[in-house]
């Protein structure tokens, strides 16, 4: 069985750009079905939220980034996405034959929940959130996209961080 020579900079291996693509796709679309079935879930509620546990969904508009930072500047924010997917995409092209499974997988959550959150802020000015952790109340309110930043985020640090 042929190995991959990893110790070869910059070659490209088109089976793990493929894999990003399907990754990316595929996330994507679970955070847009997560998406649908939780709005539409709370649009024929009549308190507008569902739960009261743990966990409370509700709508809440985000105009701002991470924690509600840079709320008065979505043209920054907008821009700081295009240019974080920019660079995955430049690091998959270019170092495609170096990179683990696990480093693929992570830039594609990481590249899934950006998207996620730029469709929302392209189409409606804001990102619409709905989990709220009543467990933890200095949590602010958030989505599955966030979840998928947050996972791909770590993932990519502990992939720089492996030797694998």
């Amino acid at each position: 069985m042929a190995r991959r020579n990893n110790n070869r900079v910059g070659l490209i291996d088109p089976g793990t750009i493929v894999k990003y693509v399907i990754l990316t796709i595929v996330f994507s679309l679970v955070i847009f079905g997560i998406n649908h079935l939780v709005l539409r879930a709370l649009a024929i509620s009549p308190t507008g939220q569902v739960g009261n546990g743990m966990l409370t969904l509700y709508e809440v508009h985000n105009t701002g980034a991470a924690f509600n930072l840079f709320s008065n500047q979505p043209e920054a924010i907008v821009m700081a996405s295009f240019i974080i997917l920019a660079i995955i995409l430049l690091v998959i092209l270019t170092r495609s034959a170096r990179l683990s499974h696990n480093a693929v997988s992570s830039m594609a959550l990481l590249s899934s929940g950006i998207l996620m959150n730029l469709a929302d802020r392209l189409s409606h000015g804001y990102v619409i959130d709905y989990i709220n952790c009543n467990f933890a109340p200095n949590i602010p309110v958030f989505n599955t996209a966030d979840i998928l930043i947050v996972c791909g985020a770590l993932g990519i640090i502990l992939a720089l961080f492996s030797r694998n």
